[in-house]
């Protein structure tokens, strides 16, 4: 083996360990974040306000990674300039769509509309964006670099993806509370790990194809 392929070999390593250390720490400062506001900030909050606190521990996760990291929006997925502009037009609609849905349930749902427009929010946009922007954006396009062929990026960002929901059994296990009669946490983390997965499967093929990550952003949050 050439000195050359050996260091390829020992980069593409390198930044797979860096991968999942980045995985771990979205989960590690996202739970922070949560525990912090349910034990400090808020004590035993009803589940409006629990959704609310998830998405913004979310949006502030999600900052701490763009400050760290400091990604540019090529790596992210989310050069915009090289977009044909009837596709621009199609990502403006699906975009526009998802909003006036999320700020829609506000108004459809009177008897709950607080609790539809968090939840919704939650995930209807920063859980979305968090996970695309990460996976189908930042990590797809580091993977990339390192010289991995389409195929093997997305067969690997598509089970770390379905791993990744596991680091949600915390958030999971506190607001199964609001819910007496949800099955066990070993049903539900290993239906999130399937689900995850296969999610996971077809935002990869839409961002295969697309070559951005708008169209998983729009298609998850639908």
């Amino acid at each position: 083996m050439n000195e050359t392929k050996m260091y390829s070999i020992f980069n593409l390593k390198s930044f797979f360990y860096r991968f999942i250390l980045i995985l771990i720490l979205i989960h590690v400062i996202n739970n922070i974040l949560i525990f912090f506001s349910l034990e400090i900030l808020f004590h035993n909050p009803r589940i409006t306000q629990y959704r609310l606190i998830g998405a913004v521990s979310q949006i502030i996760t999600f900052f701490i990674f763009i400050i760290s990291l400091k990604p540019s929006t090529k790596e992210l997925g989310i050069y915009w300039s090289d977009i044909k502009k009837s596709t621009k037009i199609l990502y403006l609609i699906g975009g526009s769509l998802v909003l006036l849905l999320v700020i829609s349930s506000y108004f459809i749902m009177r008897d709950i509309k607080y609790f539809a427009l968090t939840t919704n929010i939650q995930f209807g946009l920063t859980t979305p964006i968090l996970e695309e922007v990460i996976f189908r954006g930042y990590c797809w396009n580091k993977f990339r670099e390192e010289k991995l062929s389409n195929f093997t990026t997305f067969i690997i960002t598509s089970i770390f993806f379905g791993l990744f929901h596991l680091g949600y059994y915390y958030q999971i296990s506190y607001s199964t509370q609001f819910h007496p009669d949800a099955p066990s946490m070993v049903k539900i983390m290993f239906t999130k790990l399937i689900f995850g997965t296969v999610l996971g499967f077809l935002m990869g093929l839409i961002r295969w194809k697309s070559k951005k990550v708008f169209g998983p952003i729009i298609s998850c949050s639908s």
